[in-house]
């Protein structure tokens, strides 16, 4: 009989230790570089929520905003945590672009993608205290009702620091952020035009096509705003046409491009002066629809003249963004308002400009000089 309960209690141990080295394998993040890197004793907060996401991405971009809502109401019990597995300059450059802050980390090697086996972003994940997943879902399905549930089982404990690992990257593991190696065995067909064509982005069939001016294309496609996009030469226009698999690697079908048609690049970091926009509570325009040109609601239109800029169905962040590819001068938005409102600005001067902005748009203007990453494009050869 002794021999019967020391055979049973060797098996659990057994089971038990293979367990808990699973346990411990599965439940690890494994970060190589913190762009904004959360205190000590955030790590030891109860839960941590981890997003993976893209700069690229759009739905990951869209539901920022409901995930930072949950983080101002549980900060102080759980870590919120993004992940990407894109170079550390381009989330560095999105969060500035778009003046925003949050616990973003890099993954190139995406360890955490086949560790937690992610398949598709945005995909997110709750560990508790010691590791273990607790949910698993879209961001935009994760709500107070769920994290307050979760909150009182965890509430008291504290979490353990080692849940989260940092790890460095060999030479040979993955290529320089500041070299990028193409592959140009894939489909690729793209014509130059002498003159203007509008921007445009279009998927149909098998394909990703592009066209307008080169400076747009590549802001697109890097997910960058056109200032940080520096053409030597003139102004061209073209219509570029991708392998439809290249729609998760945007980035990479810009370089491919580039090498092919005969581009050489510099990825560099520049100083420049930015005016962020935030609205007053008593902002005139949150009650009010100025002009109407565009065909439908859904269509954002932009028409300038010497003068003045008016700006159809534009978000505030799409009227910074508008505001720096059609003046000399640089905006980003500072707020968290995403519908659309008409608009018309005198843009004649900075002076007119700003002023405008101020008293009958009713917005703050802070004007502050930051670093961004330009990448500076020239030709090298006719193609």
């Amino acid at each position: 009989m002794n021999k019967i309960k020391m055979l049973i209690f060797l098996i659990k141990l057994f089971f038990l230790t293979v367990s808990a080295h699973s346990y411990k394998t599965y439940s690890q993040i494994n970060i190589n570089k913190w762009i904004f890197s959360p205190k000590n004793n955030d790590l030891h907060k109860p839960l941590i929520y981890i997003d993976f996401w893209a700069t690229w991405c759009a739905p990951c971009i869209s539901s920022i905003p409901h995930t930072q809502g949950l983080e101002k109401k549980f900060r102080d019990k759980v870590l919120f945590v993004y992940i990407s597995n894109e170079p550390e300059y381009k989330i560095k450059s999105f969060m500035t672009n778009r003046s925003l802050r949050f616990y973003a980390a890099n993954d190139p090697l995406e360890i955490n993608f086949k560790h937690f086996n992610i398949k598709q972003i945005p995909t997110a994940l709750i560990i508790n205290p010691s590791g273990k997943i607790i949910w698993r879902g879209k961001p935009g399905e994760l709500t107070n009702k769920i994290l307050k549930k979760l909150l009182i089982k965890y509430d008291q404990k504290k979490g353990q620091i080692k849940r989260i690992k940092m790890y460095q990257i060999e030479k040979n593991d993955i290529t320089s952020n500041n070299t990028h190696s193409v592959n140009t065995k894939f489909s690729l067909n793209y014509q130059k035009f002498d003159y203007t064509i509008p921007f445009k982005r279009v998927v149909k069939d098998s394909q990703l096509v592009y066209q307008g001016d080169l400076k747009k294309i590549l802001a697109s496609l890097l997910s960058l705003q056109p200032y940080q996009i520096e053409l030597k030469g003139e102004m061209s226009y073209w219509k570029i046409i991708f392998d439809k698999t290249y729609m998760n690697q945007p980035d990479k079908a810009a370089f491919i491009f580039l090498k092919t048609a005969g581009y050489e690049w510099q990825i560099t970091e520049k100083e420049l002066n930015i005016f962020e926009l935030k609205e007053n509570q008593t902002s005139s325009w949150l009650n009010a629809q100025l002009y109407q040109y565009a065909e439908s609601p859904d269509q954002t239109l932009s028409i300038t003249d010497d003068y003045f800029l008016t700006v159809d169905n534009a978000s505030p962040f799409q009227l910074a963004q508008t505001l720096s590819e059609k003046t000399p001068w640089l905006f980003t938005y500072n707020g968290n308002i995403i519908q659309t409102y008409d608009w018309n600005i005198r843009i004649d001067s900075l002076d007119n400009l700003l002023k405008n902005l101020v008293e009958d748009l009713d917005f703050t203007i802070k004007k502050k000089t930051e670093n961004f990453t330009v990448y500076v494009i020239r030709k090298i050869r006719n193609k």
